[in-house]
């Protein structure tokens, strides 16, 4: 029996180590323990993979296809003269072909595909039926192909679209001119992707859009129209998290005047002890459940202030203070290996 007959998987593709890594797999094995967790990387990120207890495949064993074969010959570096960032440019492209090679090999059809810096925060077996008639859904404000992937089709036909739009020198040079103007932009899968879904006619939703009164968070560092903190962490203002005593969290959505139930939030750009406070506050919650009359909500304290170690830190000089944070941030990264 296919995969796609029982649970979907839920596909992570990461290139080196980050600390939220771990955080982000733990995370989606405390939501999903049921489906198969996999994640894409290399050497450096398989003990933390192994540490959060799901399934890990390095590159290296799927980097062979005539599909990969034809992107080695015809890529290049399309970018603004700010850009400098040629590597990564060429592995958000090619991390594609590599899940398109796994899934191949594994017989898998539709499947989960998220950025490992979203922290899913509900059973995604029960949001399926929102997707049934759409080929992909969309995150990066809608020009990226992420969340659920209805089918191995689709995938195949996005990474013969980027290999063709490298042959297309009209295309390509379209591209180049708007980079005159914007010096820090490329061409990366994010754009072959809109041209894909465009010329192509792929049928696809917005993974933000609210449906049921629930939502996937595009970005948490946007506000997409729902309530933001007063203040910023890590110089970004935030949607407001709220959270209650079973789990599930929230933003206020301020045209609809309710609070959406969200079911991942997409951390980018925020400091790793959001990522350490959502995971606590939903592994908490999720074991111990509670009946409670007062059913008003709870705002996330992402500042920690309310913390006694942000208590006890408020009387420490700063010059000290780095260097607590800096033996902490080495002890985790022990605790991980």
């Amino acid at each position: 029996m296919k995969i796609e007959d029982i649970k979907k998987p839920i596909i992570f593709c990461h290139y080196g180590n980050s600390p939220y890594l771990y955080y982000t797999l733990k995370q989606v094995k405390l939501s999903n323990p049921k489906n198969r967790i996999i994640l894409l990387g290399d050497q450096d990120n398989k003990k933390v993979a192994n540490k959060a207890k799901i399934e890990h495949y390095c590159f290296k064993d799927y980097d062979e296809s005539d599909e990969i074969k034809i992107f080695n010959q015809v890529y290049k570096h399309v970018a603004g003269v700010n850009h400098k960032k040629e590597f990564w440019t060429n592995f958000v492209f090619k991390r594609w072909f590599y899940v398109h090679n796994f899934i191949k090999k594994n017989e898998i059809n539709a499947f989960w595909h998220f950025d490992s810096d979203n922290m899913i925060l509900s059973d995604l077996n029960n949001q399926e039926e929102k997707f049934k008639d759409y080929d992909c859904t969309e995150q990066c404000n809608g020009i990226c192909m992420n969340g659920y992937i209805s089918s191995f089709k689709i995938v195949e036909g996005y990474v013969n679209k980027i290999n063709k739009l490298f042959k297309d020198e009209i295309y390509l040079n379209e591209q180049k001119q708007d980079f005159i103007t914007h010096p820090d932009y490329a061409f990366t899968e994010m754009r072959a992707y809109k041209a894909y879904r465009d010329q192509e006619g792929i049928k696809s939703i917005r993974l933000n859009a609210i449906i049921n009164n629930e939502s996937f968070d595009d970005c948490i560092c946007m506000d997409h129209g729902y309530e933001r903190y007063e203040s910023v962490l890590n110089n970004q203002y935030l949607k407001k998290i709220y959270f209650d005593t079973n789990g599930n969290f929230y933003c206020y959505h301020i045209e609809s005047s309710k609070y959406i139930k969200m079911n991942t939030l997409n951390l980018s750009w925020v400091p790793i002890s959001l990522f350490k406070l959502v995971y606590k506050t939903y592994k908490n919650n999720i074991k111990n459940p509670k009946e409670v009359l007062n059913k008003e909500l709870q705002l996330l304290d992402v500042f920690q202030n309310k913390t006694f170690k942000a208590k006890v830190l408020r009387f420490i000089p700063k010059s000290i203070k780095s260097k607590i944070k800096l033996f902490i941030k080495k002890y985790n990264m022990a605790l991980i290996y």
